[in-house]
């Protein structure tokens, strides 16, 4: 009888810790805009209900889309695109044929005008 009352007892704890992550900690996003963008960190939270069980996942996922607290709201939105975006205008573009730093340097150089010194930078190859 012990062990039965323990289990429920803690099954409702996940179950309310679990129930729509956003809304517990994100409740400010229930009066505000959304943007539509879903926040994976919340997604990822009410997931994690799923490994108790369908119903505190299913749970947790449809307070939170109800609420529209899975996602950022626009004034969040706005502010991960303000820090995520590149200023374009300042890129230069170089073919080089060896991709050592002596010739991304001298590539640079010649491209800026003055000399470029990478000492100190980590390179880092996109493809």
């Amino acid at each position: 009888m012990l062990k039965k009352s323990l289990a429920v007892g803690l099954a409702g704890v996940v179950a309310f810790v679990f129930s729509g992550c956003g809304t517990l900690f994100w409740s400010e996003r229930k009066t505000e805009t959304p943007s539509m963008e879903i926040d994976p960190t919340v997604l990822i939270l009410d997931c994690c209900g799923l490994f108790f069980g369908i119903v505190p996942g299913v749970v947790a996922l449809v307070l939170d889309f109800n609420n529209n607290t899975i996602y950022f709201s626009k004034s969040e939105a706005r502010k991960r695109s303000a820090n995520t975006e590149l200023d374009q205008s300042k890129m230069v573009a170089l073919h080089v044929e060896h991709m050592d730093r002596a010739s991304i340097e001298a590539a640079l150089s010649e491209q800026l005008g003055y000399q470029v010194s990478l000492n100190g930078v980590q390179l880092s190859a996109i493809r």
